[in-house]
């Protein structure tokens, strides 16, 4: 039998039951994600990680990735970070969620997460930062125990004990000082927790159907400020210029670009294919399409008998890239209003369409109607247009400034490329596999 004066265990956990579920939830997320993608816990891959699972970046979630605000309520950095985090939720949500309906606390915790990521990507919107963790919902679960405790301490009513509560809550913004933890997140979960508790708690005394009606009335209203004021700090700038960092990014992956960041093996490989749709013809005085005229597509499996361990993840991954270049070209184009930019990023967009049929034919069988010419004409176009040796490229001097109205659409195009900013590229190259043995 259970000690005189002591709940026993069964009652505690039946009355705590969103806490649980929460902490599962937690639990669950932190080891699927583990299972599913290979960086999870590795240390020089976990900021990518981060972020291509979620997590708070400002940039990105400003930029209208408003997902963020949520989904990065359930990842942690790590073991010790997701234990802390759930040594809190359990030691705090089983004492208050017995004091409240449960449909009030799921709301305050979930409600109280979001502001808490609002916050701290308004806080710190000019600052790459990753963000992430249950800390925001779990500092609204302290803020609503603070509200409880002084409408309750001259009820009669049990409270919970106050000078606790604010000692707890020194520690954590003191701790926040010294180590990185997103004391942002945290204070504005506190405040929405605890304006949320003090609207459940006077609730308390109305009767039910009129409770429950100022309760998901709150909630709206608390959706929809939060709603308005990410909306109206919407960066649409900042979301044009990550586009732009996107398509530079992948079209120095697949070559096209600076050789240091492509893909390893993609130049050797490309070298091979030019090699071979020239024919042996490039002094004949033929163009590269007229000499790709005269070569069986079946030539091309020449580039995949090297037994190089490399061209098995090139003929995996350079599909992948050239579908990216593809999608990322077609998404500018249709930001952009400068014909000269269209009309190079349509280059960029086509190019980039012919290629996966060029390396199924490399590492397979050639698919039906494989226009080599074609193939040759569109990497001549793009080149030409990304090295500034377009045709109708003007005489310039070195060093002249350049805009993107340029009315040529190899200046404007490269203009762009080059225009995202420090900060778009920084957030860039920070997500996406940054290595082979990436496996998601």
């Amino acid at each position: 039998m259970p000690s005189p004066g002591r709940t026993p265990l069964f009652f505690v956990l039946r009355a705590s039951k969103i806490t649980i579920l929460l902490v599962i939830a937690n639990i669950a997320v932190y080891a699927g994600l583990g299972l599913l993608d290979t960086r999870a816990f590795e240390s020089l891959s976990q900021s990518s990680f981060l972020i291509d699972w979620g997590a708070n970046v400002p940039p990105l979630t400003l930029s209208g990735e408003y997902w963020r605000l949520f989904t990065s309520m359930f990842l942690h950095v790590g073991f010790a970070h997701l234990a802390m985090n759930m040594l809190a939720l359990w030691s705090l949500g089983i004492v208050l969620e017995a004091r409240m309906r449960w449909p009030v606390f799921l709301g305050i915790y979930l409600l109280s997460g979001l502001w808490g990521s609002l916050t701290t990507a308004l806080w710190n919107q000019d600052v790459l930062m990753i963000s992430c963790g249950a800390s925001g919902a779990i500092l609204g679960l302290f803020g609503a125990a603070l509200a409880y405790a002084l409408a309750d301490r001259n009820s009669g009513r049990a409270h919970f004990p106050m000078k606790n509560l604010v000692m707890s809550l020194v520690l954590t913004f003191a701790a926040g000082t010294v180590f990185s933890i997103d004391n942002a997140a945290h204070l504005g979960g506190l405040a929405a927790g605890f304006v949320l508790a003090l609207v459940a708690r006077y609730c308390e005394d109305l009767r039910p159907g009129r409770a429950a009606g100022i309760l998901l009335l709150t909630a709206i209203v608390a959706a929809a400020a939060l709603a308005g004021v990410f909306l109206d700090r919407q960066d649409k700038d900042m979301s044009d210029k990550l586009a732009i960092a996107r398509l530079h990014a992948t079209l120095r992956h697949i070559g096209l670009g600076e050789p240091a960041y492509a893909l390893d093996g993609a130049p050797m490989l490309d070298g091979c294919i030019a090699g071979v749709l020239q024919n042996g013809e490039a002094d004949s005085g033929l163009t590269p399409a007229q000499a790709a005229a005269k070569v069986s597509p079946q030539a091309l499996h020449q580039c995949a008998e090297s037994g190089e361990s490399r061209l098995e993840l090139l003929a995996r991954f350079l599909p992948r890239e050239y579908a990216k270049c593809q999608a990322q070209a077609a998404d500018l184009r249709a930001r952009v209003t400068q014909a000269p930019i269209q009309k190079g990023l349509e280059v960029i967009e086509h190019y980039c369409a012919t290629r996966p049929p060029v390396y199924q034919a490399v590492f397979a069988e050639a698919p039906q109607g494989l226009d080599l010419p074609a193939v040759a004409r569109a990497r001549t176009a793009v080149e030409e247009l990304l090295n500034g040796n377009a045709p109708d490229s003007p005489d310039r001097t070195y060093g002249e400034p350049l805009t993107i109205d340029d009315e040529y659409p190899s200046y404007a195009t490269v203009t762009l490329l080059n225009s995202a900013g420090e900060m778009a590229t920084g957030v860039v190259e920070e997500s996406g596999c940054p290595y082979w043995s990436c496996k998601r």
